[in-house]
């Protein structure tokens, strides 16, 4: 199956300046075992993403078709077919 992870402009230097990384997983799969995939084919995005212990960052949001998955199973949130993931980073600054 799959897979659009779209990619803020923040991030985008880790994706090889792409805003949108088509990934391909076997189905069904979750939120974890994209960000597996995605780990094999774009290393340094997927650090942004996770931290060592495989948690999504502090500063990360991620939103499967629109949801945020801390409002439904987190990394285990079922990803359809298809599926859009968007991911959120906050900046700071002052």
């Amino acid at each position: 199956m799959t897979v659009t992870i779209r990619v803020p402009a923040a991030l985008a230097a880790h994706s090889g300046g792409r805003r949108e990384v088509l990934v391909t997983a076997a189905a069904p799969t979750t939120v974890a075992g994209l960000l597996d995939r995605l780990a094999a084919e774009l290393p340094a995005l997927e650090r942004r993403i996770r931290d060592e212990r495989g948690s999504i960052r502090r500063h990360v949001n991620l939103y499967v078709d629109g949801e945020d998955i801390r409002s439904l199973s987190g990394t285990e949130t079922a990803v359809p077919e298809n599926a859009d993931v968007t991911v959120m980073a906050a900046i700071s600054g002052g």
